[in-house]
């Protein structure tokens, strides 16, 4: 191993301390899960109530598995937990996953028997993650180190396209997946970190800077630890690329008190993690769909070179409500040059608009060619850095429509979002759907998604940009 974090992403050996029969139980789980989805390493069930399990040889411990192990996934009450981490150290294990919950957040015994585990964990080398956690998942590994129902879902590595989440929350944790998978965004990892007892948040934001199945890095926040660690990982992860977006919580005195109890953590002064977020180059988010439609941006692979927007219509109103959105949200809508506007008028009727949106009416539903050649011209124009345009799918859209948009859009490298996206559910729409994806350009349904989106990913291009040639210091 060249890291010890490689224990968790590529393990050659994965024990089940606690395992059960019963693919339902917690103990049982991982087991089940390994198996289904293909893990290629050694699976060794750790329980003295059996002797096997689903044809697996079970051990009464560790200790009796004659191979070495490199992560141990322990799912045993509290009392029983301390004797499993020092056999593990014994057997020279790599690192743990704890599932057990009961520790820092309850009160001062259950903090003792945390100090324990970190104890440990420093003696003997090991890595550990949790407690209070609901595992570990490395998708293109099909490690399972877990007992959410993340695992039951079909989601891929996409390359580009691939969120990797940290969470201090386990149920937000499966929400983020369970929408990731809708939209069709890959996964590379999915992380509860509990109690961190060891390992923290950051020791993974680190790692996953040079995961090659991750694109997106997403983080939902209780409280920070160790400052000085998260700065240094958001900082690693700013220079490889890979864009961290946080959802910070525990902003009010409410919040604070159930982070408290959640897992022990301190949510700290709200005004000085957002600060320090734009320092970073760390992108805020409220709403789990925000994380979702940012990836989808980004796998476009087009980083706005500027925040200059065009935006085409088939009616004035969503024209209207995309401008004000992207305003709100620090993009600019200038108007169009004027052999832009020129282009466009010539093949406009007189009722439609050629400025910055540009209206093409309802008069496109009968003359379609008239999309491509004002998408053209807004493309072809030096002055706009990112273009929004509706979605047009229907089983009577004309034959060529869609390979001329595609045409166009590969011959610039502006970023694309398509909005809102009309489909009849035809094969034909769904077909038309399908292309449009894999060639990376994101069909948002809402103005104010979309528009969040792009322009979050444009002043995270600035951030990095100024990062890159020196500037380490100014906020964005």
């Amino acid at each position: 191993m060249t890291s010890d974090m490689e224990y968790f992403f590529n393990p050659r050996s994965i024990a089940i301390i606690g395992a059960s029969a019963d693919p339902a139980k917690l103990g049982g789980r991982p087991l089940a899960a390994l198996r289904k989805k293909g893990f290629k390493g050694g699976i060794y069930p750790v329980n003295p109530r059996y002797t096997a399990i689903d044809g697996l040889p079970c051990f009464a411990s560790i200790k009796d598995i004659p191979d070495r192990i490199d992560l141990a996934v322990i799912s045993v009450p509290r009392e029983g937990i301390v004797d499993s981490l020092r056999q593990c150290a014994a057997k020279s294990t790599g690192a743990a996953v704890i599932f057990t919950a009961g520790f820092a957040e309850t009160g001062q015994s259950g903090r003792d028997v945390q100090q324990a585990i970190a104890a440990i964990a420093k003696e003997s080398g090991m890595r550990v993650l949790g407690p209070n956690c609901i595992g570990f998942i490395h998708f293109k590994n099909a490690v399972m180190a877990s007992f959410s129902d993340v695992m039951d879902l079909d989601i891929k590595h996409e390359t580009g396209r691939s969120l990797s989440l940290i969470t201090q929350s386990g149920s937000y944790g499966e929400r983020t997946f369970f929408r990731a998978y809708q939209e069709g965004i890959g996964a590379g990892a999915f992380i509860s970190v509990g109690n961190e007892a060891d390992l923290e948040f950051s020791d993974f934001i680190s790692y996953l800077t040079s995961d090659a199945s991750t694109s997106v890095i997403g983080l939902y926040l209780e409280g920070a630890k160790d400052g000085g660690r998260f700065r240094r990982a958001a900082e690693a992860a700013l220079k490889a690329g890979k864009p961290v977006l946080v959802k910070k919580v525990g902003k009010s005195g409410a919040g604070t008190r159930a982070a408290a109890s959640h897992t022990g953590s301190l949510a700290g002064n709200d005004r000085l993690y957002d600060s320090f977020f734009r320092q970073m180059g760390i992108v805020r988010f409220d709403e789990l769909r925000d994380l979702t439609n940012f990836t989808l941006v980004h796998g476009s692979g087009r980083i706005p070179r500027g925040r200059n927007v065009g935006i085409l219509t088939d009616s004035g109103g969503p024209g209207v409500e995309m401008a004000d959105r992207c305003e709100e949200f620090g993009l600019h809508v200038p108007e169009l040059g004027e052999a832009t506007r020129r282009r466009i008028e010539k093949v406009l009727p007189f009722y439609g608009s050629a400025r910055n949106p540009v209206d093409m009416t309802a008069a496109v539903m009968t003359d379609q060619g008239l999309y491509n050649t004002c998408l053209r011209a807004i493309f072809e124009d030096d002055d706009i850095d990112i273009v929004f345009a509706p979605g047009f799918f229907m089983a009577y859209t004309e034959k060529g429509l869609l390979d001329d948009m595609l045409d166009i859009y590969n011959s610039s490298r502006k970023p694309l979002v398509m909005f809102p996206v009309w489909e009849d559910g035809s094969p034909q729409a769904l077909e038309m759907i399908s292309r449009v994806k894999k060639e990376g350009i994101p069909l948002i349904n809402e103005a104010g998604d979309a528009a969040w989106a792009v322009s979050s990913l444009a002043r995270y291009g600035e951030r990095r940009q100024r990062f890159l040639d020196g500037d380490t210091s100014g906020l964005f």
